[in-house]
């Protein structure tokens, strides 16, 4: 079997890369301590070999004795340059040419005040350095999708871009802006040298059987490359050196495509393509039956110590006559899977990177899920959806016949899967669980496998006007709409919550009883009552229950949310009414009224109603007593007003008690004048009752008794 190997032209060192490694060889030739500032290109072994040369890599440079300072390729923002320069630090810029317009293009745009949009990578050295370039702050977008969250836009931006960004992909970032009804001024950044080699690279992987790049995975214009040449649907593998290559890539494979990133030496690239010929030299000699010699193994001895019937009893190969032996080939090829597409397969991720993922299905080649395919759920990064060695369930959404086009998607399977399920929990009943991830207009988005809709109507058991505390929620809730044709779910989490109430309502009213004492939690205030939430259900507590002593609304004693014990005073379970006492679960003051406040005795009140007929006086919570008229002053009274105000503090004299009526009659004209406290009337003690001011003593009287009787 012969094998091609065909390198893409241009491929290997840019122009910017051998700029600055010449720069840094010149320095070790002419200085005699030469610093880097960071890695001077993204190669380790190019970085290995410069810092045994004596070029020593740093970050920082406090604590570092001054001498030659190599700038990298990618760039350095310039108080980095300032501070160099200020330590007695010989700068050497290294910064490559299409990297410095990018830097000076920031520069001057953010200067004269407009909004600088940039595509890149935000962790990459060269977009930090163009960052720090810029006058005011940049917004920095690695693809289109980005650019959807982003607040608040102003109406024109200048675009710029990373350097070894692609054209497809900042074309795209425009276009999104654009939608977004922006208008884009673009500025061409892009690095000729690298657009080059990814149109070469494109076009060797239409021709080829397999894509080898050899590069840095850390380099950004390398993954690049690995992702161009997946995008045209061959297998594709990233390489930091020969070593790393492996047999079972290349198999059935006759003609090999190998592209570099802009940081590969071309030392690594020679190895690589060299050791690929090297491998299908052995490959071809073992499919002939004959194994690869050497002048020394040609004349090699038998091994020594082995036994004499093992020498000789070496039976030959058995032969099945009418039946010519099958090739090493053949029958590896007989032994992978035959697929076919929409076809549901396990496999195993063997690598992540930021492209795609890699995943072993037993096939003749490895096949990729695009970040795309990888999950309906959104992401930052691959390796939060799967990990390497995980097994994973795919579908096959391409593939051909050669083994040189497989292309998988996790995303597509997950969501069959999720089908299948909210299918049989839809049918049962059975509610599902989600995280909210958005909210939309009229309702939320919620997680459940895949993006579901739950509208605002069917979120809580009341009407919310703000659901944003929702996001990241987890909720449960009940599928009441799936239409898998239309891609359709509609979720409930009001129907669990009916059903929870239910359920608690149902085993409150199994424990309930006349008498008991519960806990539970004011709902709801109005002018007739409270309402208190037991638990399941809501009992009232009529005012006249609230308290021992005349309450004209609930707020005077409680508020909404307040915890409260309540007495049940009464269970219509037909009608599912249950009513409530708070006063009866507090001391009745009447019961020792003779002890603490016996006939003849003076005590101090509280004027809290006055009527044509007299005056009502708070002795203490739960007692009033009346002051009729004619004892209100030992003249002749008009009205009380006269004497009294309400609100005002005066002593009274105890004249009679009558517990069962719950009456008690006072005399403020029996009290000697002065003992009369001197003080301004409290307003908000109280106002008047209700009542008409021809009313009778007995009516008021009677009324006065409904409102503090048990």
């Amino acid at each position: 079997m012969v094998v091609k190997v065909i390198r893409a032209d241009p491929s290997g060192f840019c122009p910017g890369v051998r700029g600055a490694i010449k720069l840094a060889h010149q320095a070790l030739r002419e200085e005699d301590q030469v610093y880097t500032w960071g890695p001077l290109v993204h190669n380790e072994k190019v970085v290995t070999t410069l810092e045994q040369a004596g070029a020593r890599v740093i970050n920082d440079l406090n604590g570092v004795t001054p001498g030659a300072l190599v700038i990298r390729a990618h760039g350095v923002g310039p108080r980095h340059f300032e501070e160099a320069l200020a330590r007695g630090f010989k700068i050497y810029d290294g910064t490559c040419p299409r990297v410095k317009k990018v830097q000076e293009l920031a520069r001057q745009l953010t200067a004269a005040g407009e909004e600088v949009v940039l595509v890149g990578e935000k962790e990459h050295p060269e977009v930090k350095g163009i960052l720090e370039w810029a006058a005011k702050p940049v917004t920095v977008v690695a693809m289109p999708e980005e650019v959807e969250k982003l607040p608040a836009l102003p109406a024109r931006v200048a675009l710029l871009a990373q350097t070894t960004q692609t054209p497809e992909n900042v074309e795209a970032v425009a276009a999104a802006l654009r939608r977004r009804g922006v208008e884009v001024t673009l500025y061409s950044t892009l690095c000729f040298a690298t657009t080059e080699r990814q149109a070469a690279a494109r076009k060797l992987a239409q021709q080829v059987d397999v894509m080898i790049v050899v590069g840095s995975s850390q380099s950004a214009n390398t993954r690049r490359l690995v992702q161009v040449c997946r995008e045209e649907g061959v297998p594709t593998y990233l390489v930091g050196s020969a070593a790393e290559l492996k047999r079972e890539w290349l198999v059935g494979k006759e003609i090999v495509g190998v592209t570099a990133g802009a940081s590969a030496p071309e030392e690594i690239i020679e190895e690589v393509c060299g050791t690929m010929s090297e491998e299908y030299l052995v490959e071809e000699k073992m499919a002939e039956g004959t194994e690869p010699t050497t002048p020394d193994a040609a004349a090699a001895p038998e091994p020594a110590g082995l036994p004499e019937t093992e020498k000789n009893d070496q039976s030959p190969p058995v032969e099945v006559p009418g039946k010519s032996a099958e090739s090493v080939e053949d029958l590896y090829a007989k032994s992978f899977l035959s697929l076919h597409e929409g076809q549901v397969v396990t496999g195993k991720v063997v690598r992540i990177d930021n492209d795609g993922v890699l995943v072993d299905v037993g096939y003749k080649s490895e096949g990729v899920i695009p970040l795309a395919e990888l999950s309906n759920r959104p992401f930052n990064s691959p390796d939060e959806v799967v990990q390497v060695g995980q097994e994973v369930k795919v579908i096959v959404v391409k593939v051909d016949a050669e083994g040189n086009n497989l292309v998988l998607s996790k995303r597509r399977a997950d969501q069959e899967e999720t089908w299948r399920e909210l299918k049989r929990r839809y049918e049962e009943g059975v509610p599902v669980e989600g995280e909210v991830l958005e909210v939309v207009k009229g309702g939320l988005i919620v997680f459940v496998g895949l993006r579901a809709f739950m509208p605002a109507s069917q979120v809580g058991l009341r009407y919310e006007a703000d659901l944003s505390h929702y996001v990241g929620q987890t909720l449960k809730a009940k599928i009441i709409e799936l239409e898998p044709q239309r891609r359709r779910v509609i979720l409930s989490h009001r129907a669990v919550l009916e059903e929870e109430r239910e359920a608690r309502r149902e085993a409150l009213w199994a424990e309930l009883e006349e008498g008991q004492v519960r806990h539970g939690r004011v709902t709801k205030l109005t002018d007739f009552g409270v309402f208190v939430d037991l638990g399941g259900a809501e009992g009232l507590i009529h005012i006249s229950e609230l308290s021992w002593s005349r309450v004209r609304h609930p707020s005077e004693v409680v508020h909404e949310g307040d915890e409260v014990d309540v007495k049940v005073l009464r269970l219509d379970r037909e009608r599912g009414r249950i009513s409530l006492g708070l006063k009866q679960v507090k001391p009745d003051p009447w019961t020792e009224i003779r002890q603490k406040f016996p006939v003849g005795t003076v005590h101090d009140g509280v004027v809290t109603n006055i009527l044509n007929f007299g005056a009502f006086v708070k002795l203490m919570d739960g007692i009033e007593g009346l002051v009729h008229i004619s004892q209100l002053a030992p003249r002749h009274v008009g009205h009380p007003s006269e004497v009294v105000q309400i609100g005002q503090r005066v002593k009274v004299k105890v004249l009679d008690i009558n517990e069962d009526e719950r009456r008690i009659s006072l005399s403020i004209k029996q009290v000697p004048p002065e003992l009369q406290p001197v003080a301004p009337p409290q307003e908000d003690v109280a106002s008047e009752a209700p009542g008409s001011d021809d009313a009778t003593p007995t009516e008021i009287a009677g009324e006065n008794s409904d409102a503090t009787s048990a």
